[in-house]
């Protein structure tokens, strides 16, 4: 409980105001608590028996003093009976606010968190997006099932159970050492529990991460999925880990099965050894029958927190193995962050160094090696070479996806590590291969990069990038809403869609990745006019799949095996007869003036 409550105590540390009017009304809800007996003893005392001679007698009637002083006590049960249903209120609906709240703040945080992670992490081998997915949605559900109840629950509990320690030794030590022993066995056994209880739930919810990122795997790749007629093989795959999931919340289920009776059985024993006792100092006049009632009654109160607990170690075992979860995301830095002190780059010119740079994805296992590109602004640079060369590394250092482990790369003569992430990034625009569009409208996925765009701005560039040829086919234009990942479009209309975002954008530095290589001959002769608008007084990366892509470049850098083996101008290397002439062959290149 511990760790739970500090996971969320910086949260809800912003709502103190409110937690206090929930404390408050759970001091109000232990001390109606307290106060609940007495009636009930005041009437056992002084209005159903009398003293006489030393003897309790029952009283014959009601009459007079003793029916004015029922009516009394009765009403003043009522009114600690009205007092306790208002704290509860408050204390319900102040503390429900305050862990609400603390949980949407606790899940904005987990989500930020996450995307401020680097890129190294999400694209690294052991993370995968469906457990990703589990801990922004099962574990903090876990957590918000828990909060509202638990801090209501374990606050009051606790406050009732000194109090009512408290009362007990005042009214008669013996009894209420004899309370108190009676419920340290049920302490010792709903802590065991609980420990294992959150061992099988840890296992449980390690395993829901699994089931979600089979399912997220699957359903993303259903197309696939179809294709190779996999339905079965990928049905089997869910069935084994949900079946590994579904084992350890068992496991679980038999510890709360076995918890509930063995505390109930304990609670009774308990109860009855100190009645008997209570039982014996009556007999023997060194207890009233109204002081036994209110003993019995703070021995329930005594033994509830702990059956409280009993009560709630399910969702106990559940959260805390959801905290460690969200704990362990939290505790993860970005490998790459800014440097302190970085500074705003105003618009950039354009000018970009790579100095001797080395980087690579594992440890003593480089992709790039002493890379040296010197590229100076409104250059169109073409970045060419085999699978695995290292080209998409490159340029991923530009933006600081990546540091390099040796080397520098400058814009504008600044190393990219003394900038703010943000003015360094603002000044590139992106074209990927795999082009990423949202579920939402045309529109809107143009605007992404620059969301104050006005309309006339986003169809200048859907027009320029020739989008309004496609929007003018669909029945909403621009305002058609497009499936998940850009689904319902073909890669042709995805890739339009992306270059007039990055045309949106304005940036002086433009990354382009293969763009035209998901388009037919129409498609792409539409689209190379407006990427000769988008590059127009630019810098650009190209990295050329295709080696069509190159004719207009000012320089082609050739890598192979994370080197540079050849750079020069695209005649010039032709005209050497070397790496990039037999490539250009092998894709039967010609260049216009060849």
């Amino acid at each position: 409980m511990k760790t739970i409550v500090s996971t969320l105590w910086p949260h809800i540390r912003r709502y103190r105001k409110l937690g206090f009017i929930a404390i408050a009304a759970m001091v109000g809800e232990v001390v109606t608590q307290l106060l609940a007996p007495w009636p009930l003893k005041f009437i056992f005392d002084s209005v159903l028996f009398k003293h006489k001679a030393g003897q309790l007698l029952v009283r014959p009637d009601l009459a007079g003093h003793s029916l004015h002083l029922l009516v009394l006590l009765s009403i003043a049960a009522l009114g600690i009976a009205i007092f306790d249903a208002v704290f509860t209120y408050v204390d319900g609906r102040a503390t429900e606010v305050v862990a609400q709240r603390s949980i949407y703040d606790l899940r904005l945080a987990l989500f930020s968190h996450l995307q401020r992670l680097s890129i190294s992490f999400h694209q690294h081998e052991d993370t995968r997006v469906g457990d990703l997915l589990s801990r922004l949605s099962g574990d903090v559900q876990a957590l918000e099932d828990l909060a509202a109840d638990g801090m209501s629950n374990f606050v009051t509990n606790g406050l009732a159970l000194l109090a009512m320690a408290g009362v007990l030794f005042w009214l008669d030590w013996r009894l209420a050492s004899a309370a108190i022993v009676s419920t340290i066995p049920m302490f010792l056994v709903a802590r065991s529990t609980t420990g294992r209880m959150r061992v099988a739930f840890r296992a449980a919810r390690k395993q829901e991460g699994q089931v979600s990122a089979v399912l997220q795997e699957s359903l993303t790749a259903i197309k696939l999925v179809q294709a190779y007629g996999r339905e079965d093989y990928e049905e089997r795959r869910l069935a084994t880990q949900s079946s590994k999931s579904l084992e350890a919340s068992l496991q679980a289920v038999a510890v709360q099965a076995r918890l509930n009776p063995t505390l109930g059985i304990l609670s009774t024993m308990g109860v009855s050894a100190v009645t008997a006792l209570g039982v014996y100092f009556v007999i023997h006049g060194q207890l009233t029958p109204g002081e036994l009632l209110i003993a019995l009654g703070y021995l329930r109160g005594l033994q509830s927190p702990i059956r409280q607990l009993a009560k709630l170690s399910f969702s106990i075992g559940k959260a805390a193995a959801g905290v460690e979860r969200i704990r362990e995301t939290l505790s993860r830095s970005p490998q790459v962050d800014e440097r302190p002190g970085a500074i705003d780059l105003p618009r950039s010119s354009g000018r970009i160094q790579f100095q001797r740079v080395t980087v690579g994805y594992r440890e003593g296992d480089p992709v790039l090696k002493s890379v040296s590109i010197d590229i100076q602004p409104g250059m169109t640079v073409a970045l060419v070479g085999q699978t695995g060369s290292g080209k998409s590394t490159l340029v991923s250092l530009l933006p600081r996806f990546y540091d390099p482990w040796r080397g520098r790369v400058l814009v504008d003569g600044h190393d990219v590590r003394d900038l703010t992430l943000r003015s360094l990034r603002d000044q590139i625009s992106f074209v990927l291969q795999d082009s990423l569009i949202f579920r939402t409208t045309i529109r809107e996925n143009i605007a992404y990069g620059r969301p104050d765009a006005t309309d006339e701005e986003i169809e200048e560039a859907a027009s320029i990038a020739g989008v309004m040829t496609i929007a003018n086919r669909l029945e909403d234009g621009l305002d058609t809403i497009v499936s998940e990942r850009g689904a319902s479009l073909s890669g042709g209309q995805k890739q339009c869609i992306a270059i007039a975002r990055a045309i949106l954008r304005d940036s002086p530095i433009v990354v382009l990745d293969e763009p035209t290589s998901s388009m037919d001959s129409q498609t792409e002769k539409l689209v190379m006019e407006g990427i000769r608008r988008l590059t127009k007084g630019r810098t650009v990366l190209v990295i050329a799949h295709r080696l069509a892509t190159v004719r207009e470049a000012n320089l082609v850098v050739v890598l192979r095996d994370g080197r540079i083996v050849e750079q020069g101008s695209p005649s010039a290397l032709l005209r050497r007869g070397a790496v990039f002439a037999g490539l250009a062959s092998a894709q039967a290149l010609t260049l216009p003036d060849q």
